[in-house]
């Protein structure tokens, strides 16, 4: 016997009803609708923003530190950063007029 549509929206909606309560938990969590280990998840979650932020400024305060004090670092001093700093590995004006070359010499196609 085949069974209607109806029978078997039913019991998928059954079937998936019941996965989703396996996720939840057994107490007064699972009436609000909260997935099992989400309160745990935000105690212990946090930015990574932040951290990174606090990293950044951390380093630059030590440059800024290493800069008035003229503190060098293996050799290196903070003249050294700045170099590598403002060096431009790729001479964009250079690119910008092969590509403005390349393009005048492409033939125009016209119809």
């Amino acid at each position: 016997m085949t069974k209607s549509m109806n029978e078997t929206v039913a019991e998928r909606r059954d079937y998936v009803n019941r996965i989703r309560e396996s996720f939840y938990r057994e107490d007064s969590d699972r009436r609000k609708g909260a997935p099992a280990g989400e309160e745990r998840q935000e105690e212990i979650h946090f930015s990574s923003l932040g951290l990174r932020t606090m990293i950044a400024v951390l380093i630059f305060a030590a440059f800024v530190y290493c800069d008035r004090k003229q503190i060098t670092f293996q050799q290196y001093k903070t003249q050294d950063v700045w170099k590598q700093l403002e060096w431009n590995p790729l001479p964009l004006e250079e690119l910008e007029e092969v590509f403005h070359v390349g393009m005048e010499k492409m033939p125009s196609e016209s119809r």
